[in-house]
């Protein structure tokens, strides 16, 4: 089989066309290629060449269905999204590339290997309200509707199960009160401010914020992440701009209309804020960096230095988008994200395995799942016993 031809039949396949017959070809010759060594240095070119083009294709049908639905919905073609991954899904493994030949089936084929005694599940929409007067409310359990009232501002849960926070423009900061929104492992959560500021919180995090802004700022505390869409709002009688500023960590970002994600877990070895569209001020400490869309800004805990650098958008909003995106990442980071997402633990025994993972995965997936995935890039085994995911290095 030529390029030509290969790369028309992997179109095919993704596209959901191929006949029986060319499925079949498909895989015989990821077979083949899997036990042949010589196709190493000569699929080199053919194999970014794959990379990018399914990734292209999975984000193309991803942003298509974003602008046909609602904002809020952000619901995806999930038979278009197993087709990409069962087709393109690539791990790299010690500078080593492996197909994950077959179909969506194959997601599912060697589940019973994983010795689970209680599934770990993916998570979803779950988080805890903290109000003004410490009371609390469990959102995933609360009835739509309105949940409670902060001085003037009335707080609202939607029938898309979305925070809301409807103010008083009249009130100011006299009135204003200070809750908290927390997500557990395996819990997400969408909220709008007083301002219109939309924020998607991901696992493990929490937001601290007023119940309406003062004439002057908005100001925000994060810990773990979130994404923001941050909307413009000006000062009484000006036509100046109200500046948002979210305290992360080490650093503090302000904003005046833009969306940006900032990942800042405690235990993380980095704290990052970056930028999708508008522009940004990043500040820590003494130093103060400015950044455009693509760009992100961020503190290594081991060096404490404000550092931009140029990073894929797409991976970083993956989470938000439901999905698992791995470019190019260690073993620490991806364990860190599945542990957060299903609510786990990660035990190394032994020596940590040195491999790096690229590809895409739906977050709700099945841990077994996604781990058989990963260890298909060789070099790593996966046992889950209860809530603990067991790491070990293999021969490879």
């Amino acid at each position: 089989m030529d390029k030509n031809e290969f790369l028309r039949l992997v179109d095919l396949y993704v596209a959901g066309k191929a006949s029986e017959e060319q499925e079949e070809m498909l895989l015989r010759f990821f077979d083949s290629f899997q036990a042949d060594a010589r196709w190493g240095e000569q699929m080199t070119a053919l194999r970014e060449e794959l990379e990018s083009r399914m990734l292209s294709r999975l984000m193309t049908s991803i942003q298509a269905q974003q602008s046909a639905a609602h904002r809020s919905s952000h619901t995806f073609n999930r038979s278009i999204l197993f087709r990409v991954a069962a087709a393109v899904v690539l791990l790299l493994a010690a500078g080593s590339l492996y197909f994950f030949s077959g179909s969506v089936k194959t997601w599912y084929a060697s589940k019973d290997k994983k010795e689970i005694v209680e599934p770990l599940q993916p998570g979803g929409n779950k988080a805890l309200l903290r109000l003004a007067d410490g009371s609390t409310i469990v959102l995933n359990k609360a009835t739509n509707g309105v949940l409670a009232m902060q001085g003037s501002t009335v707080v609202k849960k939607t029938d898309e199960g979305e925070l809301i926070y409807v103010s008083n423009p009249a009130d100011g900061a006299g009135h204003s009160k200070i809750n908290v929104i927390e997500t557990p492992k395996g819990g997400q959560y969408q909220l709008t401010l007083p301002d219109g500021t939309r924020i998607w919180l991901n696992s493990e995090s929490s937001l601290s914020f007023p119940t309406c802004f003062g004439p002057d700022e908005r100001r925000v505390e994060l810990r773990g992440e979130a994404y923001f869409e941050v909307a413009a709002n000006y000062k009484p009688g000006a036509k100046v701009r109200k500046p948002f500023f979210v305290k992360s960590g080490a650093m503090t970002i302000e904003v005046l209309g833009t969306h940006f994600n900032i990942t800042a877990y405690p235990r993380s070895a980095r704290q990052e804020a970056t930028l999708m569209e508008g522009s940004v001020m990043v500040e820590a400490g003494t130093v103060r960096r400015k950044i455009s869309p693509g760009q992100q800004a961020f503190i290594e805990r081991s060096a404490s230095s404000l550092k931009v650098r140029e990073v894929n958008l797409e991976s970083i909003l993956a989470w938000k988008e439901g999905l698992f995106m791995f470019d190019n990442t260690d073993i620490d980071e991806a364990m860190q994200q599945i542990e957060k997402w299903y609510d786990a633990e990660v035990v190394y025994v032994g020596q940590k395995p040195e491999v790096a993972f690229t590809g895409v995965l739906p977050r709700s997936s099945e841990v077994s799942e996604v781990l058989d995935l990963l260890e298909s890039a060789q070099g790593v085994n996966f046992t889950v016993q209860g809530k603990k995911i067991i790491v070990r290095k293999t021969n490879q």
